[in-house]
């Protein structure tokens, strides 16, 4: 264990006639407003710290402008949350203007339930999505619509016509052109193939003409943008960059135990930082065992503990033994399955024990963080969940968190070279080194999201006149090489369009949505606490850990109460089984739940037949099916398993995958994707022993891995002519 003094930040603030007067804005507050205010487009840049205010830096200039803006948020969660809380700024800061602004919160959840009810004389999702803003747009002085990434995709490339094609002439929603102003938030979270997509769809809209989309004003609120991001910002967007914030002394300020000195707010506080070792998803496990007395300790004392792990199954065990060792202590659980009576639970816990659910978007005072850190942004935004001001000057956080073996010997490196107090900037740095992220490959961009963009981009000339679509492809392919083209490798335009041509149709439209595919049962949730709720949820989780029964959609229809059966309707065709969820099953002796195997199709045996060869064999969309074995005393088998089976192996499910003939094990080390890259066990008729199969964009990312160490970009085997 080795311990990281980290300091708290402190922000200047400054007397301003900011919009809304009773705040005293930050530096990066007052930038974004002057862009606003004086630049008719840009793209800006956030990466002000957590609890720094930078939802009021975007909200307070648009209210002012009085611009319809869209605002993209990673989780349906986040947008409720942030939905609530955009609604009481505008009752605190901006009395005068709360009746004219509509603040709509837009999921696909909330389209065919809320506003399908709205609207019933429409039967699509793209029907009612486009009645509901343009009855908005008509009575409204001011729209903001908080949605989600996969539904402005989705919107901008009219993926609701029931998939991409290469034929149609992309039609955006037309309601999407009155939208003048863009904000994505936590764009940090978004894998490398999302931050793709988004820049260069948002960099396109940015340049269409206004009767087609008017969006001037691009604002991303992020963590501190990598090298490489920051060059796609400056060199491959068309709009004029800013980075709003400033780091040095005269706007932010590292401070140790003393409160930030007048004029100044502190917005984290001193933190002592105590780094342990756990591996990913077995945070839990070094809790409850070699670490449990001193768990126990540290939940137990004066001031409210918040514990953020990595599985559902984790959360469940650590809250059980926390609640039977702590009986004075009100310890409150919150996860997927355990989402009921949040505001309360976050009111009156003692302890929090949690997982990604409360990373983001949710306000609480926590005295002590236990966290464990698979990755940089998850290891920065769960260390970001101790926050705010510190009243008294000798108080200094404590936080836990449970990293790989690596990761702590390599901080625990640096830290020993360092005396004093950690500033914020120094440990993002490390951080930066330390961790190597799986979803990175540099193949990645010009591989497959060049391919990506160039689908786009035909498809979206098409809407236009045969001159006019000349003219549009031309700029598209001077945007894609903008912003995909790595020259340093000899990668430019030419060698992207051969590149993209070995990528399969399939694929090409795949890439068309914001996230890869996932397979997802529709669940009815009876456990204790529950509220008997549908949900979709992985059915990894269920088969490994849950009480569950599996139904055809007729007879789940039969199980549900009446009022959800629409909500069943409506989800059915998005999901590969229907099961009710009870609660867990008894783990065996070594804590262990029922081991999970993919099982290979006739789709799947002729794709490793025909592409025996690994170097060779390209991502591809087949059907699976699925194998369970029941925990070791034979407790938890799942007789109605073959009704999920049926529904996995149909035609109409096939998910895109990669395959591998060696154990995922095997191959984690191979191709350093560490424990969170997700690699299940697959059986087929054509290799002895078991390999490993990776799911949706993981299935590409895994390609570009065993591209980039079997061939070393050896165009040669792809059957490419780079010569001039």
């Amino acid at each position: 264990m080795t311990t990281i003094p980290l300091s708290g930040v402190a922000l200047r603030e400054h007397e301003d006639s900011y919009p809304a007067s009773i705040i005293d804005p930050y530096h990066h507050q007052r930038t974004l407003r002057d862009l606003f205010r004086d630049e008719d487009g840009f793209v800006a840049v956030n990466d002000s710290p957590t609890g720094g205010g930078k939802t009021m830096s975007w909200l307070t200039p648009a209210v002012e402008s009085g611009e319809h803006t869209v605002a993209v948020y990673p989780t349906n969660a986040l947008i409720t949350d942030q939905k609530e809380s955009i609604e009481r700024e505008l009752k605190t800061h901006f009395p005068e203007r709360e009746d004219g602004i509509k603040v709509l919160h837009v999921t696909s959840d909330t389209i065919r339930t809320k506003y399908a009810e709205q609207f019933p004389q429409f039967e699509t999702n793209r029907e009612v999505l486009e009645a509901l803003l343009r009855v908005e747009f008509s009575n409204a002085e001011q729209v903001v619509l908080l949605t989600n990434p996969d539904i402005l995709v989705m919107m901008y490339r009219n993926l609701y016509r029931g998939g991409f094609t290469y034929q149609s002439a992309g039609d955006i929603i037309r309601e999407l052109n009155e939208f003048t102003t863009a904000v994505v938030d936590e764009f940090h979270r978004a894998s490398r193939k999302e931050q793709n997509t988004l820049l260069f769809l948002l960099d396109e809209m940015y340049d269409e003409d206004d009767d087609y989309c008017a969006v001037s004003k691009l604002v991303f609120l992020s963590a501190t943008p990598e090298e490489r991001l920051e060059h796609r910002f400056r060199e491959a967007m068309s709009a004029p960059y800013s980075r709003v914030t400033k780091s040095d002394q005269k706007e932010r300020m590292a401070f140790s135990s003393p409160p930030a000195p007048d004029g100044w707010r502190s917005v984290m506080p001193p933190t002592d930082l105590d780094v342990r070792r756990a591996s990913t998803f077995a945070t839990g496990d070094v809790l409850l065992g070699e670490d449990w007395e001193d768990t126990k300790s540290f939940c137990a004392r004066e001031g409210k503990t918040v514990v953020i792990l990595d599985g559902i199954h984790e959360v469940e065990v650590v809250t059980k033994n926390l609640r039977e060792a702590l009986p004075n202590q009100r310890v409150e659980r919150i996860d997927g399955f355990h989402g009921s009576e949040k505001e309360e639970k976050l009111e009156r816990f003692d302890v929090l024990v949690s997982n990604s659910a409360v990373e983001v978007g949710i306000d609480f005072e926590v005295k002590r963080l236990v966290f464990s850190g698979h990755n940089r942004a998850s290891f920065l935004q769960r260390l970001g969940r101790i926050r705010g001001r510190i009243d008294d000057g000798s108080t200094v956080r404590e936080a836990r968190c449970y990293v790989p073996d690596a990761v702590a010997s390599d901080l625990e490196n640096e830290v020993a070279e360092t005396k004093g107090r950690v500033s914020r900037e120094q440990l993002t740095a490390w951080l930066e080194d330390v961790y190597e992220d799986p979803r990175e490959p540099e193949t990645f961009d010009w591989r497959y999201s060049a391919a990506e963009a160039l689908a786009h981009v035909k498809s979206q000339a098409e809407k236009y006149v045969e001159s006019d679509e000349t003219v549009a492809l031309e700029q598209g392919d001077e945007r894609v090489e903008r912003h995909f083209s790595a020259h340093e490798e000899g990668i430019g335009l030419k060698e992207i369009k051969q590149f993209a041509d070995t990528v399969s149709r399939e694929v090409k439209a795949e890439l068309q949505r914001y996230r890869g595919e996932s397979l997802d049962v529709l669940v009815y949730d009876v456990s204790p606490d529950s509220e008997n709720e549908l949900k979709t949820y992985n059915p990894l989780y269920l088969l490994r850990y849950g009480d569950i029964e599996f139904f055809t959609e007729s007879e789940f229809l039969r199980k549900v109460p009446s009022e959800l059966r629409g909500e069943v309707e409506s989800k059915a065709d998005y999901v590969v089984g229907f099961c009710v969820y009870s609660g867990s099953v008894p783990m065996n002796e070594d804590g262990y739940g029922r081991s999970v195997t993919f099982k290979s199709t006739s789709d799947v045996n002729e794709w490793v037949y025909r592409e025996s060869d690994r170097n060779n064999r390209k991502p591809k969309k087949v059907r699976l099916s699925i194998d369970v074995d029941s925990v070791s005393d034979g407790q938890g088998r799942i007789s109605s398993l073959q009704k999920l089976r049926d529904k996995m192996e149909r035609e109409d499910n096939k998910i895109l995958c990669y395959a591998l003939e060696q154990n995922s094990s095997g191959a984690k080390r191979q191709y350093k994707l560490g424990d969170f890259f997700f690699l299940y066990g697959l059986t087929t008729g054509h290799w002895d022993d078991p390999g490993c199969v990776a799911l949706g964009n993981d299935a590409l990312y895994l390609h570009c891995r065993v591209e980039e160490e079997a061939s070393k970009l050896n165009f040669d085997d792809l059957g490419l002519d780079l010569g001039p």
